[in-house]
């Protein structure tokens, strides 16, 4: 890691260092992933005042699938990777789903869910484990133009508004007009990198800006003829929709001049291993190495036709990149991957015309889908770079082409984030209070889909739906669908069944807790019961999947998806334990607490006391606490009895004491048996912060937000949403025992300690409701609970598993 950086990757390290957020804008190909990099590098590598951690949030996975390959192996290069350790967090590589990864790449919306206590990778009892990570981190949001301005740009707004001051961020983009720029740092209190008009002359006069980019107007529609008659060795093709670029994908193929030139397809409808495959060979063929030669070294020739998940941050280049019509932020991103290293010459060609899967030509600038409300944009895109035909662009000229289009509307944006920012943290509070969780999807992403099953056996894939490959689709494009399929059933012979079915969740629940699903054939007199499926089957006669095409909508090819067995779906909860006394497991939750758990977010702590004005050293004394206070509710007569029945039952009696866990192995019938048998166990987190809330009153009397967040933490270690407790009465010598624990603090967090307990309480959410966090209350109060929340639970996993290993 010994590249020199350049000026402005310098200023932005300079400006996170000093405790500045930056908002970056830089052309394509300039460095801005270094410029990311550089800080946190640096203060790993010199122990500075900094996170420790960093979530890098793109929006889109074939970004964080680039960033993974790419850093993971410059991170081992280093040297750097025993303290740097790289992961993906995405839907498709859930790898780390609790964003334990010193380095994690994620998709915007695994990063927003777990800041609304609603992730997408745990589950709901699990849902406050991972917010404490987002405050610990250093957050940089790669391409953020492309966050929806209708959910996920308000709540990520939202979101850095409440962790200013405490958890550094950086926002990445090349193609943000001025507008825009200038709106959001204000909002954001940040700084607008380049700073002035020499920075920005200064970025553009980098040696990785000395490229050739013409952009050309082209007559006539985007077809097979047009993409070829410009090609010399590497052609990129981008197509709005799925269903002409897969049409012209299949005209290049069969095109009789197409020669020894050839083909690939990418967009978002292929399986998994097919879509990565594709990645990495195009990554591969289309690197600035020039991989593209033959064993023999002969020269390859090649061209792909993609949609817009080749769109952005993807390192390759070409000579000639053929774009349709769109918005000027997304035609300048295209023409990011043509001509991207210095030396290059490329040619970017702008189409106002394409021809449809019928081979019938569209008028781009009227049928301007998937941008319907970006009509005028388009329209002056258009008028924009027909004025320069012909020209080589600068990063100058391409950003006031961005200015002049998007001006307007980006004014109008951020004047909606202002106006609306009551409205928008009056939403993530439900969500954050467990209140609206449904709401966390309005929240991130506002973009629906339906799920498109081909398969012909609707019990069997009810049996686990979401486990089936499934391909997502817009659910206008599904309704579509389902009008072509109705109409081509009668023509086929199904063996009585049915070519189309809807899934619909049915508000129940069978008898093993899952959600109760059932399926609705579909027909002609009632299509619209598909408008309120999850999920949509389709006859393997009617549509299909080729690894070279993708989902195939208008045939079939023999393709039945491939649905899960038990055994391949993750089963979360699998603990093995052994009989552990109560203070066994204190020791060891504490030792988890301090080697492990509390390290990563010691100095995120440490940032909220001051940004909040509290007493310093208030969140630590905090965090100590209920690392070592957090089963007290287990020292109940009802939780002691229950270990002593089935340790008996079991054949393996426990001596006299005070126990946190029993011997239970998850494998063992007998084990099972006499759990069902003898029932629940008493309840004892809430139950137990309730016990111990004197203590905590006493110790925080002058910080009532940390106290608020000390309770709650323990209280909802179990469940993040916890509101009441059951009846309990305390053993006789509990107070001895807990003092016996506190004895592990260190002298300064033990002085002053008065061990007062409540022993005989009914926690009901009518009496204790009060003293849980509101979100609503009191912003830093949430913020201290979600790092206590994640501290203790995150403690609690690794010492249960320290006991049981």
């Amino acid at each position: 890691m010994s590249i020199i950086p350049y000026p402005f990757q310098r200023r932005v390290a300079e400006l996170l260092l000093s405790g500045h957020n930056v908002i970056l804008q830089a052309p394509t190909g300039a460095g801005k992933t270094l410029a990311a990099m550089l800080p946190f590098l640096d203060a790993v590598e010199h122990g500075r005042d900094f996170a420790k951690k960093c979530l890098y949030a793109v929006p889109m996975r074939v970004l964080a699938n680039q960033f993974v390959s790419e850093f993971k192996p410059r991170i081992r290069k280093a040297g750097r990777d025993d303290r740097i350790r790289v992961e993906i967090q995405t839907g498709e590589h859930p790898e780390d789903r609790e964003l334990s990864a010193t380095l994690t790449f994620a998709t915007i919306d695994q990063v927003l869910s777990s800041f609304l206590l609603s992730p997408y990778s745990l589950s709901r009892r699990m849902s406050n484990l991972n917010a404490g990570a987002v405050l610990a981190s250093y957050l940089v949001f790669d391409e953020f133009h492309l966050f929806d301005p209708i959910s996920t740009l308000p709540t990520t707004l939202e979101m850095l508004r409440m962790l200013n001051g405490i958890a550094p961020f950086l926002l990445m983009t090349a193609t943000f007009s001025s507008d825009m720029l200038g709106g959001l740092a204000d909002v954001l209190d940040a700084v607008v990198v380049p700073e002035d008009d020499d920075a920005r002359q200064a970025m553009q006069s980098l040696p990785s800006q000395a490229k050739t980019r013409r952009y050309h107007v082209a007559e006539g529609p985007l077809c097979a003829a047009a993409v070829l008659a410009q090609h010399q060795r590497r052609t990129l093709v981008v197509c709005n929709v799925v269903d002409r670029a897969r049409a012209l994908f299949e005209a290049l193929r069969d095109h009789p001049d197409r020669g020894d030139t050839r083909v690939l397809l990418l967009h978002s409808r292929f399986l998994p291993q097919d879509r990565q495959c594709i990645e990495g060979k195009i990554r591969r063929l289309f690197s600035r190495d020039d991989a593209n030669s033959t064993s023999s070294g002969e020269i390859e020739s090649w061209i792909v036709v993609a949609t817009q998940v080749i769109e952005v941050g993807l390192d390759i280049t070409c000579e000639a990149l053929h774009t349709e019509l769109a918005p000027a932020n997304a035609i300048l991103q295209r023409a990011g991957r043509c001509a991207r290293y210095p030396g290059e010459v490329g040619d970017v060609f702008v189409y106002a015309e394409a021809l449809n899967a019928e081979g019938e030509v569209v008028d781009l600038a009227e049928n301007v889908m998937p941008y319907k409300n970006q009509k005028e944009e388009v329209a002056c895109t258009l008028a924009e770079f027909r004025s320069r035909h012909g020209d080589t662009l600068t990063f100058g000229d391409e950003q006031s082409i961005v200015s002049l289009a998007h001006g307007p509307r980006d004014r109008a944006i951020v004047q909606g984030l202002i106006a609306t920012q009551e409205m928008y943290r009056h939403r993530m509070n439900s969500v954050m209070d467990g209140q609206q969780s449904g709401e966390a999807g309005n929240l991130i992403r506002a973009v629906s889909s339906r799920l498109v099953v081909v398969h012909d056996d609707p019990l069997a894939v009810a049996e686990r739906p979401f486990a089936a490959e499934a391909f997502s689709l817009h659910p206008g494009t599904v309704f579509g669908l389902v009008n072509k399929w109705l109409a081509r059933e009668w023509d086929l012979d199904l063996d009585g069944g049915y070519g189309v079915q809807a899934l619909h969740d049915m508000g129940d629940v069978d008898e093993r807790g899952r959600s109760a699903y059932d399926w609705i054939p579909i027909g002609e007199e009632n299509k619209g019961d598909v408008a309120g499926s999850v999920m949509v089957l389709v006859h393997p006669a009617l549509a299909g999947y080729d690894p070279d095409l993708g989902f195939v909508h208008d045939r079939g090819t023999g393709y039945r998806a491939r649905l899960a067995s038990a055994q391949e779906i993750v089963q979360r909860g699998g603990y093995s334990y052994r009989l552990e006394s109560y203070a066994e497991h204190a020791q060891f939750v504490y030792q988890a607490f301090q080697r492990h758990a509390w390290p990563e977010l010691a100095a995120a702590a440490v940032r909220l006391e001051r940004a909040c004005g509290w007493p310093d050293g208030v969140m630590e004394r905090a965090a100590h606490l209920i690392a070592l206070l957090h089963d007290v509710g287990k020292l109940n007569r009802g939780w002691q009895d229950w270990v002593t029945r089935y340790q008996k039952a079991i054949g393996q009696p426990a001596p006299p004491g005070f126990y946190a866990h029993t011997e239970f192995d998850p494998t063992d019938p007998l084990h099972q048996a006499k759990q069902r048998s003898l029932g629940r166990k008493p309840p004892h987190a809430v139950e137990g912060a309730v016990a111990v809330a004197p203590l905590l009153a006493s110790v925080f009397e002058t910080c009532e937000p940390v106290f608020r967040a000390a309770f709650t933490a323990i209280a909802r270690h179990h469940g993040a949403f916890t509101k009441q407790g059951k009846q309990y009465i305390l053993v006789a010598n509990a107070a001895q025992a807990v003092s016996k624990t506190l004895e592990l603090l260190p002298s300064h967090l033990a002085d002053g300690l008065n061990i007062e307990l409540w022993t005989n309480e009914n926690p009901t959410e009518a009496t204790v409701g009060e003293l849980f966090v509101n979100p609503g209350r009191d912003n830093g109060e949430f913020l201290a609970y979600a790092l206590l929340a994640r501290a203790l639970r995150r403690a609690d996993q690794l010492g249960t598993g320290m006991a049981s290993s």
